[in-house]
């Protein structure tokens, strides 16, 4: 296959009346609707004869703005069906954020969920010139509801028969955490590659069910919905992140794809939930995942466990590994992480009850994973090893360069850019710090733009440290130390572990109030000492400030990947800064 759309054609010919999907139902809140493949095929067929009457040829550019849902990837797919680019634009974005990724692609139609996006958007989308038409996924008032015209799959085929591995897929903008969004370019070629590379060392199963909830403007989603085209497998919807735990009972899942955060969450999740029952719980919880941790080691050197351990084994299952795999649909066997770097510990926490937790790492770049660990083969702690065809090496100051079939060719309209991330020889230039073991085994050490130097003339690569820190009620570390004489953390607490705690000890107000608690002060300050341990003295935390806000997409502290952006944390945050080094 040469692209997507001949991928997606070729799984709704070999298999037309599987389910392809299921997408909730908007009459029934809380319940879904199966789509089999020739349903999926007609649609797409009626929303590219739609969008070709609009336009959409070779070329043209049509940009998403909405959450994650079926709609979504209908458009995108009949935009690709045509021959046309798709940008998907995070809907958690400011308006003025999304109007300058908006004209900066000279995208010349725009699809919103709903008409409240569109009334968002509505000030900033007059000054547009090359955009011509605006419509909706949902019906509404204020801007025409985008419905698929008279089905006609002949059209279809011969317009996917006429797209090429050459031809551009889609523009994806990287977060802007480290400054201005780029435009990257990928290509059909691109994203087939790493499908199949993909598929090569992390192998799914047959019938295997997984959930669609990361954002679709992020290729590590869409490479992943994608790549179900390839293997026989069946993805749901979820309405929303917080009807996810509701998608998961519904949908039972075999395989998920998700980041570090949302595991955090869970982790958080069940760990509150313990203490509000009793201290006995949490003994318990703790017990429990001390047990499946030695086990794991064991099975991992290929030696059977005793026979009191496994008896612990079988009482640490039926008292707390069956309630968490409950939670996640009771039938997940396979964690593939993505999009941020991954804590070994928690990592170990999730293998401990069973579930098999492969790491990956990639950039927008390199269309998602270009290293992953396998189920015969991982390091927990590492992102594995490059996929196949790809080279990773690291350069003399320890940034990481890679080189494949995935990795793109450029930035929109940004040929000093472009010219600036490759090397002579066309390796790209990650951004990323990090190490090659001697096996192969990638382990990522931070950013390069991050990297502080003290006052002292000491190089520091926050990220390792500020893991070391999050946990817990610790949703966020934020290190500071730039031109400083020792580092200082600010501190922002898990909402849904700070307020599980608050119910659990009857305290009353908000998230501001429930900061300031003895309690919860005590416990950071405790990770922190813990955290400082084994740490050079340079590298050590000296002070910290727990915050009274938590930092989120709302306030721009977070991007909508939930990645950091150090420079907006530092203004907002500022006074807090201060204090901290006075």
């Amino acid at each position: 296959m040469s692209s997507i759309p001949a991928l997606f054609l070729d799984r709704c010919r070999r298999t037309p009346h599987q389910v392809a999907f299921e997408a909730p139902d908007p009459e029934r809140p809380g319940s879904w609707t199966a789509w089999t493949w020739a349903e999926s095929l007609k649609q797409c067929s009626g929303v590219a004869r739609r969008l070709h009457s609009l336009g959409v040829d070779d070329g043209v550019r049509v940009a998403i703005v909405a959450e994650t849902c079926q709609e979504w990837s209908a458009v995108d797919m009949a935009t690709l069906a045509l021959g046309g680019t798709t940008v998907g634009i995070y809907p958690t974005l400011l308006p003025d954020q999304i109007a300058w990724q908006l004209a900066h692609c000279e995208a010349e139609l725009l699809v919103v969920e709903d008409a409240a996006q569109y009334a968002r958007l509505a000030p900033h989308l007059e000054a547009l010139d090359a955009l011509r038409h605006v419509f909706s996924m949902r019906p509404g008032a204020d801007v025409p509801h985008l419905t698929p015209a008279e089905d006609d799959e002949p059209f279809l085929e011969e317009r996917i028969a006429r797209v090429t591995g050459e031809q551009v897929a889609t523009v994806v903008y990287t977060s802007g955490s480290t400054g201005t969004p780029k435009g990257v370019v990928l290509r059909h070629r691109h994203l087939m590659a790493v499908i199949e590379a993909s598929r090569e060392a992390l192998p799914t199963r047959p019938g295997e069910r997984s959930v669609i909830f990361l954002p679709l403007a992020h290729v590590l989603q869409r490479v992943t919905l994608y790549r179900g085209l390839a293997e026989d497998a069946v993805g749901t919807y979820a309405p929303s992140i917080a009807e996810l735990p509701a998608t998961l009972k519904h949908s039972r899942p075999n395989v998920l794809a998700t980041v570090p955060r949302m595991l955090e969450k869970i982790r958080a999740r069940a760990e509150a939930e313990a203490e509000h029952k009793n201290a006995h719980a949490r003994g318990v919880l703790d017990w429990a995942v001390g047990v499946g941790t030695a086990a794991r080691q064991l099975e991992a050197q290929g030696k059977r466990p005793g026979v009191r351990l496994r008896a612990q084994l079988r009482l640490a299952e039926r008292l707390v590994f069956r309630k968490v795999h409950a939670r996640l649909g009771g039938e997940l066997r396979l964690l593939i992480c993505g999009g941020a770097a991954l804590d070994p510990e928690l990592a170990r926490w999730y293998e401990a009850m069973g579930f098999m937790v492969r790491e990956g790492w990639g950039l927008t770049e390199t269309s998602a994973p270009a290293t992953l660990n396998t189920e015969a083969e991982v390091r927990l702690g590492s992102v594995g090893r490059p996929l196949p065809g790809v080279e990773v090496r690291v350069a003399q100051d320890g940034e990481l360069e890679v080189r494949g079939p995935g990795v793109f060719e450029e930035y929109l309209d940004a040929p000093e850019a472009t010219a600036a991330a490759f090397t002579e020889d066309g390796f790209f230039r990650t951004g990323d710090l990090g190490e090659i073991d001697d096996e192969g085994f990638v382990y990522i050490r931070g950013r390069k733009k991050e990297i502080i130097v003290t006052a002292g003339g000491k190089n520091i690569a926050p990220v390792p440290i500020e893991a070391r820190i999050e946990g817990e009620l610790v949703g966020q570390a934020v290190l500071v130390g730039d031109e400083q004489p020792y580092l200082v953390a600010l501190i922002g607490l898990d909402e849904e572990a700070l307020e599980a705690l608050a119910e659990a000890r009857g305290w009353s107000g908000g998230h501001a109030d429930w900061a300031g608690q003895a309690e919860v002060i005590d416990r950071v300050a405790a990770r922190v000492t813990t955290a400082n341990e084994g740490l050079a003295r340079f590298q050590q935390v000296k002070r910290h400030a727990v915050l009274r806000v938590p930092l989120g997409v709302e306030n721009g502290a977070l991007t909508a990947t939930l990645k950091k952006r150090r420079a907006v944390i530092a203004d907002l945050f500022a006074d807090e800064i201060a204090g901290l080094y006075r």
